[in-house]
């Protein structure tokens, strides 16, 4: 958990560090907000579906025996 939590913060002082980059992303976000906006309320369905798939992947990968 500390692993997961030190790469978030290391990509969050990056952003504040990097103007720049941090105009990039949140100009990402914002169009992938709109897009989601525009083909509601499936787009949110399938981005919970997605978001739950992809956390059952990661504690299966950090749940299993080495």
């Amino acid at each position: 958990m500390l692993r997961v939590f030190s790469c978030f913060g290391l990509g969050i002082l990056f952003l504040v560090i990097s103007p720049e980059l941090r105009h990039q992303a949140t100009a990402a976000i914002g169009a992938g907000v709109t897009q989601m906006s525009i083909y509601a309320p499936w787009s949110y369905v399938v981005g919970g579906i997605l978001l739950i798939f992809t956390t059952m992947m990661a504690f299966k990968r950090g749940a299993a025996p080495r």
